[in-house]
């Protein structure tokens, strides 16, 4: 199978293109290389086509998709602080963007489309754990241009018969082709190596649903296998559990593999975020066959002694 993956420098592109080549699938990747770079990965993915380009031109997108059984798309601007301080750019890359991507996919004759959409989309549940049936309903920029993005694909998908796959991750983390320092658990362990206080936001008793990078790439690997599944959404989730449970479980893990001790400190919880967020992710194990195979802790400790062993 031909698979174009936009984003393909970024932390999670590139752990799933490498995991691609090693299933022998031909991979092209174009990336803009604004949060990514090739060049500390490119020695990783020998075979795999690593192309320059933006989304949100037209040209880019036709050499990268031209010939491709399908397209996952992963490429937008995903910080919540970096999409609410440039909200112009949030949309022009999340929104257009992935209009651009849909339309190029239909242009090239692309089978099957994956969006890499975010548990963002949900803002404050009703109720958990959350399956995909629960409303949208976004707190955040960020989440406002996943959920665009996934209404682009339905729109697609609806009226011109593309296979589209929309994949709703929870809290990304662990280290992958390399290891991405944003999001909680990497910014906490470091913080904890750097000798400084955990920063908490809120009373610490808020909960995510935390997913391995390389759980991630495996549920994307299920959805460009699985059969009949177009005009589908997945929840891609693991395990549960508190921010203050993640600053220990990181202190625990810093202190046993370096010996240094952490303090916790807390400030005001910021807007746009949910307090209480578990995901159930029955529907992507009982129709995708998804296991993940990464433990919390273990993934936590993964990235400490990556870190400590490799500085970045």
């Amino acid at each position: 199978m031909r698979v174009a993956v936009t984003g393909g420098a970024g932390y999670i592109g590139s752990t799933l293109i490498r995991d691609l080549l090693a299933k022998s699938y031909e991979v092209t990747s174009i990336d803009n290389q604004y949060t990514g770079d090739y060049e500390r990965i490119r020695r990783h993915l020998t075979g795999a086509k690593l192309l320059e380009g933006d989304i949100r031109d037209s040209t880019d997108l036709d050499v990268a998709f031209r010939g491709a059984d399908a397209v996952v798309h992963m490429a937008a601007l995903s910080d919540l602080d970096a999409c609410n301080e440039h909200p112009e750019e949030a949309i022009s890359v999340n929104v257009y963007g992935t209009h651009q991507v849909v339309e190029a996919a239909r242009r090239n004759h692309v089978r099957r489309l994956i969006f890499c959409s975010s548990a963002a989309v949900y803002g404050t549940p009703a109720s958990t754990p959350v399956t995909e049936r629960h409303i949208t309903h976004p707190l955040n920029l960020y989440g406002v241009t996943k959920l665009s993005g996934e209404k682009l694909l339905d729109a697609a998908h609806a009226n011109h018969n593309l296979e589209t796959v929309n994949l709703r991750f929870g809290n990304v983390y662990g280290v992958g082709l390399y290891t991405n320092w944003v999001g909680v658990i990497p910014k906490f362990i470091a913080l904890a190596l750097d000798g400084k206080p955990l920063t908490v936001y809120g009373d610490g008793t808020a909960t995510r649903d935390f997913v391995h990078v390389q759980d991630i790439t495996s549920a994307i690997s299920l959805s460009l296998q699985t059969k009949k599944i177009g005009g589908e959404i997945f929840n891609i989730g693991n395990e549960t559990t508190t921010v203050n449970d993640i600053a220990n479980e990181v202190s625990n893990a810093v202190e046993k593999i370096t010996g240094k001790r952490s303090t916790i400190t807390h400030f005001p919880p910021r807007e746009g975020e949910t307090h209480e967020f578990s995901y159930d992710s029955a529907k992507i194990r009982t129709a995708l066959g998804f296991q993940p195979k990464w433990k919390l802790r273990d993934g936590i400790e993964q990235i400490v002694r990556n870190r400590s062993t490799y500085k970045s």
